[in-house]
């Protein structure tokens, strides 16, 4: 499924990045205090993966989810794994967690240090500003945030089941690793993203907001490690993706 505009674009069933300027036809969500605080609580322990309201090496998973965003968009279109399938994930990886894209439906395999953890995206839309589009704009009086929070949730909203498996072993309720901006972040993005990807890429410090499905997991013993995804939405569609993660 894809959504388009002059804005979001919902890529691989809406569960890819949902990248652009937005699409302010959408009524807002009116539910976003509930789930912020819910995305915040603690699943059912699972030793495998850092709890959605812990800060995995002193960031708040909130802003570990920024920070996908951050590294995929400072990739060059012509190597950016959103947009070209069977590309290195080992681009620009710096830090304590190795990040893994969305991206075309595939199934692919990459290698990771075992002393790095994992940032798996496993739904993110978003919207950034500002845009060639003259109209895309807030109202007067609406603020930069609220006009591109607008109808930000509803892709998400739409997801009737998420399976996450790690070596044939579930993650416990995925849904709650639900994260939604409840304010502005920065992005820098590389500007060849413009041309084909996202039109509101500036190639300079940009404000946006997400509503993230995102998961880290802790370092992964040496060897070879099977990751799978399995999610449906309203719609009927369906998005299914296996990894194969070596760990050396």
């Amino acid at each position: 499924m894809t959504l388009k505009g002059f804005g979001r674009t919902a890529a691989g069933l809406a569960l890819a990045l949902a990248a652009g300027c937005g699409d302010t036809s959408h009524p807002s969500a009116q539910k976003d205090q509930a789930r912020a605080g819910a995305s915040l609580g603690e699943s059912a322990a699972d030793p495998r993966v850092f709890a959605a309201g812990s800060s995995p090496y002193g960031l708040p998973m909130k802003e570990w989810a920024y920070d996908w965003m951050r590294w995929v968009y400072s990739i060059p279109a012509a190597t950016n794994p959103l947009i070209v399938a069977g590309v290195d994930y080992d681009q620009h990886q710096i830090g304590p967690v190795f990040f893994v894209p969305t991206g075309p439906n595939h199934d692919d395999a990459f290698t990771v240090s075992r002393h790095k953890a994992l940032g798996v995206m496993l739904s993110q839309i978003q919207a950034d500003f500002p845009c060639p589009d003259p109209a895309f704009r807030p109202a007067p009086g609406q603020s930069l945030f609220d006009f591109l929070s607008t109808g930000l949730t509803t892709v998400n909203d739409g997801i009737t089941v998420l399976e996450v498996k790690l070596d044939g072993v579930p993650v416990q309720e995925p849904l709650r690793y639900r994260f939604t901006s409840s304010r502005l972040f920065f992005f820098v993005g590389d500007k060849s993203l413009a041309a084909n990807f996202d039109a509101c890429v500036t190639g300079l410090l940009q404000p946006a907001v997400v509503d993230d499905l995102f998961l880290v997991f802790k370092p992964l013993p040496r060897g070879q490690h099977v990751l799978t995804t399995h999610i449906e939405n309203i719609d009927g569609n369906v998005f299914d993706r296996t990894r194969t993660i070596t760990s050396e």
